[in-house]
């Protein structure tokens, strides 16, 4: 029998797509579709419906996930400027680790609420706090809750933000902070809302170098007075910038929760906010305000630290109040090796003995 034909070859099938070509198509095909969406939503109706906003947070919910991030970038700049954009795009973008997606809604974006922005500063980078910090307009409570932050850039671009609003209380925070830090002094001075009794306190407690710049770098009207403010021992300066009445109701309300101790205090020493720490120290110690004002002093090292130990405070937070006393110098780490160790040799009944002491003299 003659042999059987041989099967004819299968015909070849078309190569199959690499991943890495099907994944470079899709984004590219994602890219062209969000910018055109950007596109059609900004060509649209101002302000846009309801409607329009949810349909368009649907379509850019599907599609941001699949682009590059220099995209999702253009897409933050875009939309940053408009009065009504999608809202839930723009959580998006705000919260996207790149500042480069983040920064133009977190700066710019009107459609986020106070509640978003509170929500950021509690969680967000310094570097996205920068971008918040530089918003138009925006209110004491959320430049309060950026100052409480502690970091130095946040304190810079609020004071340098003409259009922030500022309490009075936020303002206090500031003054302290800038008695040491020149370059916070002379942004500050350049402001048009400052409280003059502030000023004239800060003027009187500050450092040389920062004192000079302030006054330097204030509007001609206000620089006579200034320079004819005099100097004051801290104490006295500090009793007139700072109002304790709030603030000790704040300290009595921790410490009737049980939260009065080392992680308040350092908190307040973080944020610059010395008139808690002094609260907190009085109530603890049980002793008057002024007792432990008196105690800032230069001289008056080895009494603070009575009364760190009277208040039940570890080493680590009594060295940090010691570290940011307002108007001292720094303490040489050989004196502060030396502080800790009489510290730590304290017993707590003599410490508090000796604290209610020092008021009764």
């Amino acid at each position: 029998m003659p042999p059987a034909p041989s099967a004819a070859p299968a015909a070849k099938s078309p190569a199959a797509k690499s991943p890495a070509l099907e994944a470079r198509t899709v984004s590219e095909l994602a890219t062209d579709m969000l910018r055109r969406t950007t596109s059609l939503f900004l060509a649209g109706p101002r302000p846009a419906p309801a409607e329009q906003l949810d349909l368009y947070d649907q379509m850019f919910a599907r599609l941001m996930p699949q682009v590059a991030t220099d995209v999702l970038a253009e897409l933050s700049m875009a939309l940053a400027g408009v009065e009504r954009a999608p809202y839930g795009t723009a959580r998006l973008l705000a919260v996207h680790p790149e500042l480069r997606v983040a920064g133009p809604m977190l700066a710019k974006a009107a459609v986020l609420t106070e509640r978003d922005l509170a929500e950021f500063i509690r969680s967000s980078s310094p570097a996205h706090l920068v971008a918040i910090a530089a918003r138009r307009g925006i209110g004491d409570s959320l430049t309060t809750q950026l100052i409480a932050r502690g970091f130095p850039p946040v304190r810079m671009a609020l004071a340098q933000n003409l259009t922030a609003k500022l309490s009075e209380d936020g303002y206090r925070s500031l003054f302290k902070i800038a008695e040491r830090d020149e370059d916070l002094a002379e942004k500050l001075a350049l402001r048009n809302d400052l409280p003059a009794k502030l000023s004239r306190a800060f003027v009187a407690a500050a450092s040389e170098g920062a004192r000079t710049r302030f006054i330097k770098a204030a509007p001609p009207a206000t620089r006579a007075t200034l320079q004819a403010a005099p100097t004051r021992s801290a104490g006295a300066a500090m009793r007139a910038i700072w109002d304790y009445e709030q603030v000790k109701a704040e300290v009595a309300t921790l410490n009737r929760s049980g939260k009065l101790g080392d992680s308040a205090v350092n908190r307040f020493c973080v944020t610059g906010d010395f008139p808690a720490v002094i609260a907190a120290l009085a109530l603890l110690c049980v002793v008057s305000i002024e007792t432990i004002e008196s105690l800032l002093q230069e001289d008056r090292l080895t009494d603070l630290l009575l009364a760190c130990k009277a208040a039940r405070l570890s080493w680590a937070t009594a060295a940090m109040i010691l570290r940011a006393r307002p108007s001292c110098d720094a303490i040489p780490a050989d004196d502060l090796d030396e502080a800790r160790k009489r510290f730590e040799k304290l017993a707590l009944s003599e410490a508090q003995w000796k604290v209610r002491g020092l008021e009764a003299g």
